[in-house]
């Protein structure tokens, strides 16, 4: 009896031995998302661990340790993360902040720590970074207000080949400290003012309907706003809805579905994910402005490895674009469309990352 019991527990040891660790990682990195739940987030954490498996196979090591915040409004959980994985020897953070003020500090004491930051998707305070330019490392995302131009361009053709002759707009934005969204939300309005101000004698009128309305930080909080917002304007002709990121164009889309709304109203979102994709291919969403959240990923730990390795990553500016396209009916089937989102397209993937210089 004793010997088996002897020969049980050295093969619990072996098995437990084989169970550790076996890769002896040179550099450590934190990925903090401002949350786990959408597709975009998901693509982003493909997208990083692409790039540490592509510098393990060029012989350094990277491990990434992903984790975020349950909500996407709960800012202070991001910071404990922050605090947190900082405490366990990282070498490098990667974050999208929830909010471009609150998070100055966190990423201060980060750095002060010797620990260099990318910031992805959202950008940190602008007078902040002014202030302290070398604050981060590298800001790699979108080009959020171009996408807001693009929302708005496409949302006017739409109208316009519809026929409306009296063209009202709905802004459905995210929420507030939200610097990403907010430069969306900037972009459309601004681009939306334009076409009122540049309008000709002849032209279809444009006005505002709403551009005041919240959607929150999940798909709940976005239907329960988009209900009443949805009702009060129902009896509308000519109404071109933009709504901000995947949560609030979800919201949207279900409330549009819900109050048999559908194809009533021209609308456009931002961001993908298997329904806003299925929404268009039905023909209920007229258009999304879909980011490279894969690139985003891929490149901001790219860079921030080549940043500890000793290379000079300055080089191009503090801001990096990873590009917008907009996604139709017509080129939702195209492959260079769906290697945006569909993971089997983004692993086979070739991104060409930037090429720096050795600082001497």
């Amino acid at each position: 009896m004793k010997a088996r019991l002897f020969a049980g527990l050295a093969v619990a040891a072996v098995l437990a031995a084989g169970c550790g660790p076996t890769t002896n990682y040179k550099y450590h990195i934190a990925v903090i998302p401002k949350g786990l739940t959408h597709e975009f987030w998901q693509s982003i954490h493909r997208g990083a661990q692409r790039a540490a498996d592509d510098l393990g196979k060029q012989g350094t090591a990277v491990e990434i340790l992903w984790d975020g915040p349950n909500k996407e409004s709960d800012s202070l959980e991001q910071i404990n993360l922050i605090k947190t994985k900082a405490s366990m020897g990282i070498n490098g953070l990667v974050l999208a902040p929830q909010d471009s003020v609150q998070m100055v500090k966190p990423v201060e004491q980060v750095v002060a720590k010797g620990i260099p930051v990318v910031i992805i998707d959202s950008g940190l305070d602008k007078d902040a970074l002014a202030k302290n330019p070398d604050l981060i490392v590298k800001y790699v995302a979108t080009d959020n207000y171009h996408g807001g131009q693009l929302a708005a361009e496409r949302l006017l053709k739409v109208l316009n080949d519809a026929g409306a002759k009296e063209q009202k707009i709905v802004l459905f934005r995210y929420q507030a400290g939200s610097e990403s969204t907010e430069q969306r939300e900037k972009g459309f309005h601004d681009a939306i003012q334009k076409a009122i101000d540049d309008r000709k004698p002849g032209d279809p009128t444009i006005t505002w309907l709403s551009e005041n309305q919240f959607a929150g930080a999940t798909v709940s909080d976005a239907e329960k706003t988009a209900g009443p917002l949805l009702e009060s304007i129902r009896d509308q002709d000519g109404v071109g809805i933009f709504a901000v990121n995947e949560s609030a164009a979800a919201g949207m889309l279900n409330k549009m579905k819900a109050l048999k709304l559908r194809k009533k109203f021209k609308y456009v979102g931002f961001d993908s994910s298997d329904q806003l994709l299925g929404g268009v291919r039905d023909g209920d969403i007229d258009g999304l402005i879909v980011q490279d959240p894969y690139k985003m990923g891929y490149l901001s730990v790219w860079i921030l490895v080549q940043h500890l390795e000793g290379y000079d990553t300055s080089e191009g500016g503090l801001n990096l674009s990873t590009g917008e396209t907009v996604v139709t009916h017509e080129n939702l089937d195209d492959d260079k469309t769906r290697e945006l989102f569909v993971p089997e397209l983004q692993q086979k993937r070739t991104i060409a990352p930037p090429v720096f210089k050795k600082k001497s």
